[in-house]
């Protein structure tokens, strides 16, 4: 925590836990459309990760998002995210690979695992001690075993389709590719990677319960590709038919898939290989849940959750009849106060907390500033990976820039410092010197960096 009085903290650290704690409602800041120019939106992300996926993001959003397939036509092959040599790199040069980051796939099977994984104890052959089983990341290599780089390129050489899961978590393009579209989406995203062989198929025609964005980076592949559920309910297809429509995807392609559409896909006369991102479902169940959530933590009363249930419940239908009806009138009119703005306020909140935190190159930027910290002509930058949205409590009069599990505090007399910082990708902090004096800058930025909002490779 960095503080400038002892009493009352100007600048605070603190965990986004410990704010929804908090009894004061949060209200977000959002941007002024008369002055776009000059403050950030409530979320200032990049797009051109969703416009190099969709080409017009905001005509996607509106007329394909849910819809129809969708292929984008680009000159940039997805080998910026992938290489033959990226995949040779995660295979063959991690020999602890884990047996769940690797699926292989033959003709619509999926190959018994017993026929890529070493025992572990191959590889480590020392007895089990205490360090290990605590470890749960090395037990679950010494009970499930690790994948074996010479069966899984056997396996490929005949045919198989390798899958590298969950890529995002290892391999940095696809960290921050999948963040950016997070950002951009409002949607949790995942990354896997698929290398197919010559004139080979993975899996069979299929659907997946989430929508689907894959990049083509080397090769082609032929996808044959069935009406979407939306298409289907519209009636713009035949409910009652499996017909399919081919299409080609060269490196560069973007093919969009709605979640539910059928498909599936081989390789020509050349290997083929792709990223597919998952888009995960954000949808009304969740919104309800936090504010139900929220509810049970700020509006209704204690008295009301922790009464006792009536003796005898259980076997007698009218004893619970007139509490449980008071119960539910409490709750319908504690629902009925929640505005737009606090509902969208408490999701927001959520869903920012609960995003992985990604924070690449964090140990350099910090070695970069040394001890004397942030100057005033320190250049910074905001980290792409890192959200950072605007809530203020007008009571106690703090603005907190919340920024996923950590969030910083501070007077709400920093707001139009902030939004300039949330609205910029590059400054120095004597930039602020209109709207803060030195002291005060250098604890703001100074703080954003320790947050890992900002980071300087000075």
């Amino acid at each position: 925590m960095i503080t400038s009085d002892r009493t009352t903290p100007r600048i605070q650290i603190v965990s986004t836990a410990a704010l929804r704690r908090q009894k004061e409602p949060l209200v977000p800041i959002s941007g002024d459309a008369a002055a776009i120019d000059e403050i950030a939106r409530m979320l200032p992300v990049d797009t051109a990760e969703l416009r190099r996926c969709t080409g017009d993001e905001k005509a996607f959003i509106a007329d394909v998002w849910g819809k129809r397939v969708h292929v984008t036509t680009g000159d940039i092959p997805a080998s910026d995210l992938i290489s033959v040599r990226d995949i040779d790199r995660l295979l063959t040069s991690q020999p602890l690979l884990r047996s769940d980051m690797i699926r292989l796939v033959r003709q619509g099977e999926i190959l018994p695992r017993n026929a890529y994984l070493r025992s572990m104890r191959e590889v480590y052959p020392r007895p089990v001690d205490h360090e290990m089983t605590e470890n749960e990341h090395l037990f679950e290599m010494l009970t499930r075993g690790v994948a074996s780089a010479a069966e899984v390129t056997a396996a490929v050489r005949a045919g198989a389709t390798l899958i590298l899961q969950s890529a995002h978590w290892y391999h940095p393009p696809l960290t921050e590719f999948c963040r950016s579209l997070e950002l951009a989406l409002g949607r949790r995203c995942r990354a896997n990677i698929y290398l197919t062989p010559v004139s080979s198929q993975g899996f069979d025609l299929h659907s997946d319960p989430h929508d689907v964005f894959v990049l083509q980076a080397f090769g082609e592949k032929r996808w044959h590709v069935g009406a979407t559920p939306w298409e289907r309910r519209n009636g713009r297809a035949d409910a009652g038919t499996d017909e399919t429509k081919e299409l080609l995807l060269r490196p560069g392609d973007v093919l969009y898939l709605p979640k539910g559409t059928p498909h599936r896909a081989h390789t020509l006369s050349a290997r083929s290989g792709h990223v597919t991102i998952s888009v995960e479902s954000n949808s009304w169940r969740e919104v309800l849940r936090t504010t139900l959530s929220q509810l049970l933590e700020d509006s209704l009363p204690a008295e009301l959750l922790d009464a006792e249930l009536p003796a005898g419940w259980l076997h007698d239908d009218g004893v619970l009849d007139e509490p449980a009806g008071r119960f539910l009138a409490d709750v319908r009119a504690a629902l009925a106060q929640q505005e737009p703005g606090q509902v969208r306020a408490t999701h927001l909140r959520t869903f920012l907390t609960q995003l992985t935190d990604r924070i690449p190159g964090a140990f350099e930027t910090d070695s970069a500033l040394g001890v004397l910290g942030v100057m005033d002509t320190t250049p910074l930058r905001r980290r792409k990976t890192v959200p950072c949205a605007l809530f203020s409590q007008p009571a106690s009069k703090r603005l907190y820039a919340v920024l996923g599990r950590r969030c910083v505090g501070m007077p709400d007399t920093y707001e139009k410092a902030m939004r300039f910082i949330a609205g910029r990708t590059e400054f120095t902090p004597e930039e602020l010197s209109t709207e803060l004096d030195e002291r005060e800058r250098m604890e703001l930025c100074q703080a954003l960096v320790d947050a890992h909002l900002l980071y300087t490779l000075e």
